[in-house]
């Protein structure tokens, strides 16, 4: 049966991008909004010259859900998706109190587990970054590679009934306050040559990891490093997707970080109008 032509505009407007919030989005924002200006830009130079880490501020964000809202609500988040932890990047950035490790453990690793992990890897891991207590870094980029999985070095080898995982990663970030890291690796076959890429969860007090300090251009708390990983045992049950199976989870993960760096672009440019206002006026 053919559309008519009310059917279309019916159609059309369901498809708009609602750009005006919710009573619920708008309570969010400013719940996000009072908390980091109580911490404020000052708390967070305070924390750079100090060479210390916002933790403070985290962890009010999680203790009032915001951490995770974004995790499905049975493995312990808000779970309103990444349009609420959207807004809540954007809030933290505007108050001038920028959350970088936001942008990785619940969008990256938060997203690529809730789709992809077992019923055991999401109880192992993914409740407690719905909780906000739990922080895993994500490890993809390398000297000569980024985000194209084929020109990756960094190699994990079965050998019995584990693996073994070597190789570099750089400019990876937030590795300071994280529990763990989610590192993109690829399979070493049998005539040495490297396969598909796996994904492994990886603590950062594993025997062989190791990392160093990248010094930055910029003020702030958050870090960026190089890691090492020299014959690094990994227990399959850490593999998210599988052996051979992390191509599909890297983008699941990468697309929510590009939604966050957006969204804490937005925040910061709010700041920036609010300041140059300030001064204009």
């Amino acid at each position: 049966m053919a559309t008519t032509a009310p059917d279309k505009r019916a159609q059309a407007a369901r498809a708009a991008l609602d750009l005006v919030p919710t009573d619920e989005e708008a309570m969010l924002r400013e719940t996000v909004a009072g908390i980091c200006r109580d911490f404020g830009p000052e708390y967070m130079q305070r924390l750079a010259e100090a060479d210390e880490s916002p933790t403070e501020l985290w962890d009010e964000l999680a203790s009032r859900g915001y951490m995770g809202v974004n995790i499905p609500a049975e493995y312990d988040g808000g779970g309103l998706g990444m349009a609420s932890l959207a807004a809540v990047g954007e809030e933290i950035a505007a108050a001038g109190t920028s959350l970088l490790l936001i942008v990785v453990s619940p969008a990256i690793v938060g997203s690529i587990l809730s789709r992809h992990g077992t019923e055991a890897q999401k109880d192992r891991w993914l409740r407690g970054i719905g909780a906000g207590t739990t922080k895993i870094a994500f490890a993809i980029t390398e000297p000569d590679a980024g985000s194209n999985s084929h020109n990756i070095s960094t190699a994990l080898k079965r050998t019995g009934d584990r693996f073994v995982l070597n190789g570099q990663k750089t400019y990876i970030s937030g590795v300071e306050e994280a529990d763990a890291v989610l590192v993109v690796a690829r399979t070493r076959l049998e005539d040495g040559s490297l396969g598909l890429p796996s994904l492994a969860i990886v603590d950062v007090d594993t025997p062989g990891f190791t990392r160093d300090v990248i010094p930055m251009p910029y003020i702030g708390p958050d870090k960026q490093w190089t890691l090492f990983f020299d014959d690094v045992e990994i227990e399959e049950e850490r593999l998210i997707g599988g052996e051979n199976g992390g191509l599909g989870p890297v983008f699941d993960g990468l697309n929510p970080e590009r939604i966050m760096g957006a969204s804490i672009a937005c925040g910061a440019g709010r700041l920036a109008l609010d300041r140059a206002a300030e001064y204009a006026r």
